[in-house]
């Protein structure tokens, strides 16, 4: 071999580009679509008085954390405690007059008529009834909480006057978990299932990506948006997600088993056509192919082999039947 042949080869080894490579290899992929949404409390009630009078106590404020039970506000009902009053004194003097008619009827059947003791035994039972009723709006002045959470607002101070169900007095909101909120595009709710795993970017959580699956679905389209509000549940045992964030959610909404995949950055987009390279007897053969899903970290391929060797060359540019060595 002449040594000026031999001194080109040797620099067109040296001048080779090494680029790692990569095969082909079967899997489940998902086609993921991208759409806004926020995330909504798990519960949420507004709390207002059953009934009427001054409040005499507010135990809660804005943030305190609240069990199920707990008592929130007291309200004065001066009005009902009369009430109990005479409803006591109207079951006592109900109950002597029905033991006087027994006993009398017992003495003198024909005397007593039975409608007399019946009408009799009627009042007492409606007596211990209106005491039973005036228990039950005393026992509801104690205003408890429905269920376990945070206060996240209160419009009310001692002294106020609530009106049976009237004007809000607190805000108690369950956020252990929340319900991420998604309006999915009328061309895509067709695919909806609960159970489709569902990712969701928190920009306030420096982008983080946090995962569930799609727990229920509305089942009708808003006439306005011509969208479909799904939710899917995320547990938030540690606080960091507050209802009302907004997130980027993704949706995968069909899937593909046992297909070929291989990593996105082996894959080439030049405009509207898709390559890959394949390495061939050292060299960086181009070929033309039609990728199905992408996920963002694997693409689909259908038409490769599992014996195929391809390049990754990433963000590396490359040219058809270029040189190229295999990291």
């Amino acid at each position: 071999m002449k040594p000026a042949l031999v001194l080109c080869l040797l620099a067109s080894s040296a001048l080779a580009l090494e680029l790692p490579v990569t095969k082909p290899q079967k899997g489940t992929i998902h086609r993921w679509v991208t759409l806004p949404a926020s995330f909504a409390p798990w519960q949420q009630v507004e709390i207002k008085a059953r009934v009427a009078g001054y409040i005499q106590k507010i135990t809660v404020d804005k943030g305190d954390v609240v069990t199920a039970g707990q008592k929130l506000v007291e309200i004065e009902v001066p009005e009902l405690q009369a009430d109990l009053i005479r409803h006591r004194a109207e079951i006592a003097a109900a109950e002597v007059e029905v033991k006087r008619l027994h006993e009398a009827r017992a003495k003198s059947p024909d005397l007593v008529l039975p409608q007399s003791v019946d009408d009799a035994e009627a009042k007492l039972a409606i007596a211990k009834a209106g005491m039973e009723r005036t228990n039950a709006l005393i026992e509801l002045a104690q205003i408890k909480a429905p269920f376990a959470g945070i206060i996240t607002d209160r419009r009310a101070d001692p002294g106020a006057f609530a009106a049976a169900g009237g004007d809000t007095l607190l805000q108690i909101t369950d956020s252990s978990t929340l319900r991420l909120q998604v309006p999915v595009i009328e061309i895509e709710t067709s695919f909806l299932k609960n159970g489709l795993p569902v990712e969701a970017r928190v920009d306030a959580l420096n982008g983080s990506a946090l995962q569930a699956t799609l727990s229920r679905i509305a089942g009708t389209l808003d006439p306005a948006t011509r969208t479909m509000l799904i939710e899917a549940d995320f547990k938030n045992e540690n606080g960091q997600l507050r209802p009302g964030m907004f997130a980027t959610a993704r949706i995968a909404v069909e899937q593909h088993d046992n297909a070929t995949l291989i990593p996105s950055a082996a894959l080439v987009k030049e405009k509207a056509n898709s390559f890959v390279f394949k390495h061939v007897d050292g060299k960086a053969m181009k070929t033309a192919v039609k990728p199905g899903f992408n996920d963002g970290t694997n693409v689909e391929v259908p038409e490769l082999k599992a014996e195929d060797v391809l390049l990754v060359p990433g963000t590396t540019a490359l040219t058809d039947k270029q040189a190229v060595t295999a990291k």
